[in-house]
């Protein structure tokens, strides 16, 4: 079996999840499922800490306003940007646990990294119900909200659901 999961390779034994050659960006959700699919792939790497802690979000709170995604990295896993020179964003809300562990780790070779948090205090997203399934919402009252659309709420549903029995 492989370790690798799309952008992503994931080494149990010493916590750590490097980013691919080419990896310049990533979600929270999209980390968060990646590491999902490879604990899912082989079963045994159920003996390994789980990386990510229960996440939260995609509720509904009614009115198609939604609790937006938060994933929580733990266990002492750190994530390694690619071995180049670059700038890697992260959007999404990705926090470790406890609060003052490290998320990243060094590249082995000597590389320069810039890492970008996008990160949001917005904890809703609206969903209009309008027209066909979940038409973007453009403006949203000068909330901030940019475009969210029903795919991203069933994103954030898909991403935050826990493998059973892991936790």
């Amino acid at each position: 079996m492989s370790n690798t999961q799309g952008p992503f390779t994931f080494d149990g034994p010493n916590k750590i999840i490097s980013c691919t050659l080419g990896t310049y960006s990533f979600s929270a959700a999209g980390i968060y499922s990646r590491w999902k699919d490879w604990v899912q792939d082989d079963p045994a790497r159920l003996r390994f800490d789980p990386a990510f802690a229960s996440s939260v979000g995609g509720e509904s709170l009614g009115g198609g306003v939604f609790v937006g995604g938060y994933f929580f990295l733990q266990n002492g896993w750190v994530i390694r940007p690619m071995e180049q020179d670059h700038q890697l964003i992260i959007s999404g809300n990705l926090f470790p646990i406890p609060d003052n562990a490290a998320l990243f780790t060094s590249t082995i070779g000597n590389f320069q990294v810039v890492v970008g948090m996008r990160t949001s205090s917005l904890t809703q997203q609206v969903v209009s119900n309008s027209g066909s399934g979940g038409t973007p919402l453009s403006g949203s009252g000068g909330l901030g909200l940019g475009s969210v659309n029903q795919s991203d709420i069933d994103e954030i549903k898909r991403n935050t659901g826990l493998i059973p029995g892991l936790f």
